[in-house]
């Protein structure tokens, strides 16, 4: 079976056929799905702006043990167009006339963000990918590559929905920290508000529970994570629950139309992928993940996507400087 995985790799890769390698959060498999006109194995991708959807279907899906993936080959890029480079005092600015819109309107919460463009000096996608898998277990990882289009990766923690049969299951994940700081009153805020929004949007469905807020491990950071369950009563119900719930606080902010326009007409580029949301439908489950700590990869650079939720009580250094340390996430695994 590994060596048929490679095989149908290595096959992609030499004939420009769609691929997306990933490994679920915790799990000990690479999945490769390459794609076919028709397939009950679906992985997507959906933008932020929700103007873009694309999807790898398969009906073959193959595995192998994380612990057994080595594979290397490169592949067809395109040059970078058009990267929108901001300097530290430009996205400073940003935050700053952010703040104001928070202090003026009853917008209580934004996230913004910045492309940090890396040029790319040979580095490979597959092995830079193996990297992600071993420093990110706790992670959805994943490398799409679409010929022709665009190649992205990334290791994101945040699930956005998961659907058993009539149960489903989110996260309210919130608040950036290093180990060594505190919580201060501006992450507990932006938790709540993801808490809070999740819950308004589930509260009609049945048989609803929610866990304490705990702090957790992702890479470097620590974010807040709360656990919230709930029964559908149709299936059919995923998809507007999905609408609902994207783009969540944690990505857009709150009022989340307010907030979304602000974004779309202040923020001054397209975010592409970039907190969209990738999904995993198979015959028995869906899974789908907030699309964050990732990168769309260029023959000529990286362009590693970075943010940060901005409230009345942000510091806009400090906001620049957590977007520097979340690059890391991709800049360490690169080689």
């Amino acid at each position: 079976m590994d060596n048929l995985f490679l095989e149908k790799l290595k096959s992609a890769v030499q004939n420009r056929i769609p691929f997306v390698l990933f490994r679920r959060p915790t799990g000990k498999e690479v999945e490769l799905y390459i794609h076919q006109n028709a397939g009950n194995f679906r992985f997507l991708m959906h933008s932020f702006d929700a103007k873009t959807e694309k999807y790898i279907s398969t009906a073959n899906r193959l595995t192998m043990a994380v612990s057994e993936f080595d594979f290397d080959k490169k592949l067809e890029l395109h040059p970078a167009e058009n990267i929108r480079i901001i300097t530290q005092s430009a996205y400073e600015k940003q935050i700053k006339n952010a703040i104001k819109t928070i202090q003026e309107t009853n917008i209580r919460k934004l996230v913004f963000s910045r492309i940090k463009p890396i040029k790319n000096k040979g580095f490979s996608p597959f092995k830079s990918f193996a990297n992600l898998l071993t420093q990110h277990p706790n992670a959805l990882v994943y490398l799409w590559h679409n010929p022709g289009e665009e190649t992205w990766i990334g290791a994101t923690p945040e699930l956005l929905l998961h659907q058993n049969e009539n149960q489903i299951e989110t996260v309210s994940l919130a608040g950036t920290k290093l180990p060594e700081a505190e919580w201060t009153l501006k992450e507990l805020d932006e938790q709540k508000f993801v808490t809070d929004f999740i819950l308004d949007n589930i509260k009609s469905l049945r048989n609803i529970k929610i866990t304490e807020p705990e702090t957790i491990q992702a890479g470097k950071f620590q974010h807040l994570k709360t656990y919230i369950s709930a029964e559908i009563e149709d299936l059919t119900q995923t998809k507007s629950l999905l609408e609902s719930l994207h783009p969540t606080p944690a990505v857009c902010g709150l009022p989340k139309n307010a907030a979304f326009d602000f974004i779309i007409e202040n923020e001054g580029y397209d975010r592409g992928f970039y907190t969209g949301y990738l999904g995993i439908e198979t015959p028995k489950n869906r899974e789908y993940f907030v699309n964050l700590r990732n990168a769309q990869w260029h023959n000529d650079f990286i362009a590693i996507y970075v943010g940060g939720g901005i409230t009345a009580d942000s510091n806009p250094t400090k906001e620049w400087e957590e977007t520097e340390l979340k690059s890391g996430t991709i800049i360490n695994a690169l080689v």
